[in-house]
């Protein structure tokens, strides 16, 4: 029977969805931070102008000239010409010439308006001072009348030569005149502004739930361990035993691992554990020591690298047919212990070798319960070997260390070698 062959997990539209709903707590905060932040901005750049109505006193120089019925056009027309007469360059040059001012064209027509407030034959100055256009300043009341003065003075000398008659007079001398006007602001009103910074706090709570669900999503396809146990339960397809944070891996905690285990069917319960990039490395001990509490006569087998390099209760040297027998080191009146000497075994296989096997079966008639404790099954596949030779096993992996691949390599090797997982424990680490 053929079994799918899994390296990564390939997470689905659904699963993404789900993770993303789990989630909701980090979406609020993103939601908050961004609906902070741009309701804030929007407050913060906008307040200013509610309500900004603006005023300012301006003083202007006043002065009119009347048209006379010089010839058959209408009124309108006769005073739209002394207007554009006005601004015209000929009339700018004899202001120059009159005057002495040395100014642009430019500055000239922007320092005074002319208007025809209504239907008659009156045409209107203004120059407001003090006022500044490149060069040319209107710093005074003094000055800007005697530019005013200036302006009609040309304009009249200018429709005389252009006309032909005096048709031209002045109604108004300069005069100074003052009003308070309202400045051309950006103004918004308070409804407004309420309105505007609403705006910005729901497209925060928009944005920020987007950016959770962007980053989160990025964060889980691109996070290539276990996002939670139920993931590792996935993974190795087998039952969570535990799921045990630090410090709680206590002597209750391995009571329900020792029951997990038990197997009555059996007279001696000979139990695996592989460990996967744990941290942990006395599970098997424990284990051990929960099943001798219960008076239950148990060998525990330690196969790890940093077993020890005691010769009295080493089974190296045994199994490579270089001692007789083997005695195993009593650890209380229910525990006894064997390891192993990796200077006695100069590279040989020991696990896999056949001795080791009969020592096993033959210890398994002296004993009710038999715990192994092989290297990482990462680094060494003594640990699947050892599983072979039992009848219960189970994976030992931090959650937070361990690697999908791994969890995935671990479940295809123990299906080729015909190894039933029986369950993991998982550490919070």
């Amino acid at each position: 029977m053929s079994r799918e062959y899994k390296v990564d997990k390939e997470y689905s539209f659904v699963e993404i969805l789900r993770y993303n709903l789990r989630m909701w707590w980090l979406a609020v905060i993103m939601a908050v931070v961004c609906a902070a932040a741009l309701g804030g901005y929007k407050y913060l750049s906008t307040r200013q102008y509610v309500e900004n109505e603006m005023y300012e006193n301006k003083q202007q120089i006043v002065a009119s000239l009347f048209v006379s019925d010089y010839s058959e056009a209408s009124v309108v027309e006769r005073v739209g010409n002394v207007m554009k007469i006005a601004k015209s360059s000929r009339t700018y040059e004899r202001f120059c010439k009159n005057t002495g001012y040395d100014i642009t064209m430019d500055e000239y027509t922007q320092l005074f308006d002319v208007q025809q407030g209504e239907a008659s034959g009156v045409a209107s100055f203004y120059v407001t001072f003090p006022a500044s256009v490149g060069d040319a300043a209107l710093v005074d009341e003094t000055i800007a009348a005697e530019f005013t003065m200036g302006i009609l003075e040309a304009t009249i000398q200018t429709c005389e030569e252009v006309i032909g008659i005096s048709g031209v007079s002045i109604l108004d001398k300069p005069y100074v005149t003052s009003e308070v006007v309202k400045l051309k602001t950006y103004t918004i009103t308070e409804d407004d502004f309420r309105k505007g910074v609403m705006k910005a706090v729901t497209a925060g709570v928009l944005l920020g739930i987007i950016v959770e669900v962007v980053f989160y999503t990025f964060w889980m396809l691109l996070y290539k361990k276990p996002k939670n146990a139920e993931e590792v339960r996935e993974f190795l397809d087998t039952n969570i035993i535990d799921v045990l944070k630090a410090g709680e891996d206590n002597e209750n905690a391995f009571k329900k691992v020792a029951l997990y285990l038990k197997d009555d069917e059996v007279s001696c319960n000979k139990i695996s554990c592989i460990t996967l990039q744990c941290q942990k490395k006395d599970v098997a001990l424990k284990l051990a020591m929960s099943y001798a509490n219960e008076q239950k006569k148990t060998l525990y087998v330690d196969l790890s690298e940093n077993s020890g390099s005691e010769t009295t209760n080493s089974i190296s040297a045994y199994v490579l047919g270089e001692k007789e027998s083997v005695q195993p080191a009593p650890m209380n009146e229910y525990l006894d212990a064997v390891c192993r000497n990796l200077a006695e075994e100069e590279g040989m296989d020991i696990v896999g070798n056949k001795k080791f096997q009969e020592f096993i079966e033959e210890m398994g008639e002296r004993y009710e319960c038999i715990v192994m404790n092989a290297p990482d099954a990462v680094k060494s596949p003594e640990a699947y070997a050892a599983a072979k030779l039992c009848n219960k096993t189970f994976v030992v992996c931090g959650r937070k260390s361990v690697k999908n691949e791994t969890l995935y390599r671990a479940k295809n090797t123990a299906d080729v070698n015909h190894i039933q997982i029986d369950g993991v424990l998982v550490y919070e680490l």
